[in-house]
């Protein structure tokens, strides 16, 4: 959809940090493995950065892994969602050098931890998930896809440095492999075959494994959407004169890292300032607001309350926004957002017998 036109919003929602805001532990539960190939260097793994970071919702916070130093290495992500219950129908991995080090991202899941011990989802139980019956649909970023033959893993393989999201059909699986390996040949040593780059390190900014919601109807046709440029300040001499100064000019780009859905490589060519967008939804029926029963979460509801306001403790978590659910595939950056609320309360208006208008103010992170 060209010119970010507003439709039906989307929300994806990341249930690692939510996890991880209710007090589960990173470590036991979202990990990586030492990864092992054939170098010197099989298990060193992480180079700069912490496990951590790769969970915080800030993406500018590079986490690199030693894969130049053994390019025929697996970085696997375990993640542990603590149980069957929550769903998750999309994948995202924010500000990655993939094209740059030579990378794509394999995905597997299960039921059992040991489903996803393995590299190359080796021990992945197909009656979980079977891979050749599942639509992997490119969302931003995720042109190439592939189901491995023995049908328990699915390869991304990204177009362009930056933000990758790929979705899937609602599914309800404990354990998450997430992988990533190399799709390079290295001609002078013998043709090995799915090697990263010999010079260039896999950086990540984070991971998203979630559910997204979709709002049952376009917002008020009365919206807002704002650019400002909130970091600028502006000082006046006693002459009169007037300067400005600022911390920064908003989005982030360069050749080693991107804030997300930024793919401009030098900062003249970034579009600065902050987007804002100010939406409500009228005449929402209860069931699309709040969940059946308030008393205990409840992962089986779709709900504005259940799926979103909750799942990022209403400003506290950031979350990805898509201002019209239909754009995806190519050149669908631009209506992807990286965005946080702008508000504590969620305010709900009854204005007839079981509906009401919902406003939200969302706002753009970095």
């Amino acid at each position: 959809m060209a010119n970010m036109n507003i439709r039906t919003p989307r929300f994806y929602i990341d249930y690692i940090q939510y996890l991880l805001s209710r007090g589960e532990a990173q470590n036991g539960n979202f990990d990586v493995t030492a990864t092992g190939g054939s170098g010197a260097t099989a298990t060193r793994g992480l180079q700069n950065g912490t496990e951590s970071e790769l969970f915080d919702g800030k993406p500018l916070n590079l986490v690199s892994f030693d894969t130049s130093g053994d390019v025929d290495s697996r970085v696997l992500i375990t993640i542990n969602l603590g149980s069957a219950n929550p769903k998750q129908s999309f994948v995202a991995i924010l500000n990655h050098n993939l094209v740059s080090s030579q990378g794509k991202i394999r995905l597997f899941a299960g039921n059992e931890s040991s489903d996803v011990t393995a590299v190359n989802g080796g021990n992945a139980d197909t009656s979980d998930i079977d891979w050749s019956g599942v639509t992997v649909t490119n969302v931003v970023n995720g042109e190439t896809r592939a189901v491995a033959s023995d049908n328990k893993s699915c390869t991304i393989t990204p177009a362009s440095n930056g933000t990758t999201i790929v979705r899937f059909p609602e599914t309800q699986l404990r354990y998450w492999g997430i992988q990533f390996e190399g799709t390079h040949t290295q001609t002078n040593s013998g043709a090995v075959n799915g090697i990263f780059n010999e010079f260039n390190d896999l950086s990540i900014g984070g991971i998203f494994l979630g559910e997204h919601y979709d709002m049952p109807h376009s917002p008020d046709l009365s919206l807002t959407r704002s650019v400002i440029f909130d970091s600028v300040n502006i000082q006046q001499s006693v002459g009169g004169q007037r300067y400005g100064t600022t911390t920064n000019i908003g989005r982030f780009g360069s050749s080693t890292s991107l804030s997300p859905f930024n793919i401009a490589t030098g900062l003249k060519h970034v579009y600065g300032g902050r987007l804002i967008y100010n939406l409500n939804f009228s005449f929402l029926s209860s069931t699309d607001v709040m969940p059946d029963e308030y008393s205990k979460k409840d992962f089986d509801d779709d709900a504005v309350v259940e799926d979103i306001w909750n799942m990022t403790n209403g400003n506290m978590l950031p979350f990805i926004f898509s201002c019209d659910k239909s754009s995806e595939g190519t050149n669908a950056e631009s209506e992807h957002m990286f965005a946080r609320f702008a508000q504590n309360s969620l305010d709900m208006q009854q204005v007839a017998p079981d509906v009401y208008n919902v406003g939200m103010r969302i706002e753009e992170e970095f």
